[in-house]
């Protein structure tokens, strides 16, 4: 089986996490994940597409997998994650590498068991998984939703 590389995005407006997994059968390995840090629109928005635009040329995924949005408490938070999403559209396409969706419950549920798990249960389940210490939550869920792909193929 031929090997498969997958990025996996956490979305956020200020930061937003990437990590790239290589898969081959029935294992994977972790190649590189981070926290993209950013403050000011658009500066942000430019700044997003650059760094994922240059991981993906770097390491040259042939899937992307995305953690999708969910309607929070505040509508403006949603309009900023809508931003970054097209950003992420645009990194797609422009890559020509295709986007698999899943939501943060079938992301926690991937790698804790259990869908409503807490963020820390989440980075403590990465740590072992990958034997890695993130340092934003952001970058923990990338390397989550990667692995949720994983299991997922």
């Amino acid at each position: 089986m031929k090997e498969t590389r997958v990025i996996g995005i956490d979305p956020g407006s200020y930061k937003t996490g990437y990590a790239v997994l290589e898969i081959h059968n029935n294992s994977y390995k972790l190649l590189t994940s981070g926290t993209i840090l950013a403050k000011k629109k658009p500066e942000n928005l430019k700044k997003i597409f650059e760094e994922l635009n240059t991981v993906i040329k770097d390491f040259l995924p042939d899937e992307i997998a995305l953690e999708s949005s969910f309607y929070g408490k505040n509508p403006q938070t949603l309009i900023r994650l809508g931003e970054i999403r097209g950003v992420i559209l645009l990194v797609s396409s422009i890559n020509d590498t295709p986007i698999f969706e899943y939501t943060p419950q079938q992301i926690k549920s991937a790698v804790t068991g259990y869908g409503w798990a807490k963020k820390e249960d989440v980075l403590e389940m990465v740590t072992r998984l990958f034997q890695v210490t993130p340092k934003h939550q952001d970058e923990a869920d990338a390397i989550a939703t990667a692995f949720c792909h994983f299991l997922s193929r």
